[in-house]
């Protein structure tokens, strides 16, 4: 998803997306995306043990140096990938892979804030498809706010579902320091906001008439998610609308196309 967002980028802010510029940007997004995960499940290998002890680390069934190996190769070739598109764009992909190993070696434990910069490497690859074709755009700059909101709405709400696991970690999630009905209406109104400025890109001119039909069923999707969380703001319910937003989330990545080409 994260491969095709920095697609989605591209083609917002340029009329004509190169084969190589598409390539090379999808492969940036997928595997340092794919790094940034293997070193999350390294660092939350605890965690993950009371959490879901099935997991691979907790498991047993992959050991930390081959996780940690793996990780370095394909951050690497993550790096090359974007080094074939030019300058600007590794160095928004260094700075991405930075933020993720900050995030993962010790900002994860401060809650919001760990939340917020998840939420920036979710609005980062449409960011670097603008630079990988040579134009950001006013229309690329509102997505990837969406985008960072109903991704921070995601991560305060999935923390519903790791409240036992993060409590004995010191993980200082909103759900574990003020409680699953209180992580409910942050997300939810990161959700709400989402929804809100969605409308924008059609009353700036920034999009055409074929971003309505898809932007309508991703916004009802994230009331729908809203209400959801807000009258039952349980783990089960949690684990299964934090799912939904990746539907969610993927309609509006749709419509955006949809709207720009």
């Amino acid at each position: 998803m994260i491969g095709f967002a920095v697609i989605v980028g591209e083609f917002i802010s340029s009329e004509v997306v190169t084969a190589r510029a598409a390539f090379y940007g999808f492969l940036a997004g997928f595997l340092l995306l794919a790094a940034s995960m293997i070193l999350n499940d390294y660092f939350d290998r605890e965690i993950d043990s009371i959490n879901d002890p099935n997991r691979p680390l907790p498991s047993g069934s992959v050991k930390t140096t081959e996780a940690l190996s793996f990780a370095l190769v394909l951050a690497s070739l993550g790096l090359y990938s974007a080094a074939s598109t030019g300058p600007a764009t590794l160095l928004v992909a260094i700075l991405s892979l930075l933020i993720m190993i900050s995030y993962n070696a010790r900002i994860k434990r401060t809650g919001l804030l760990g939340n917020v910069l998840v939420s920036l490497n979710v609005a980062i690859p449409f960011i670097y498809g603008g630079f990988a074709v040579g134009r950001p755009t006013w229309a690329l700059a509102i997505f990837s706010v969406l985008a960072f909101l109903s991704s921070l709405g995601r991560e305060i709400v999935k923390g519903i579902t790791d409240v036992p696991g993060d409590t004995s970690r010191g993980v200082k999630s909103v759900a574990a320091t003020k409680g699953n009905s209180t992580a409910a209406k942050y997300g939810a109104m990161c959700f709400v906001c989402a929804v809100v400025l969605s409308g924008a890109p059609l009353l700036l001119g920034l999009v055409s008439y074929l971003y309505v039909p898809l932007v309508v069923i991703c916004d009802v999707g994230f009331l729908l998610t809203t209400y959801s969380i807000l009258s039952n703001p349980s783990p089960r319910s949690a684990k299964r609308n934090k799912k939904y937003v990746l539907l969610w989330m993927t309609f509006g990545l749709l419509a955006f196309l949809m709207g720009t080409i």
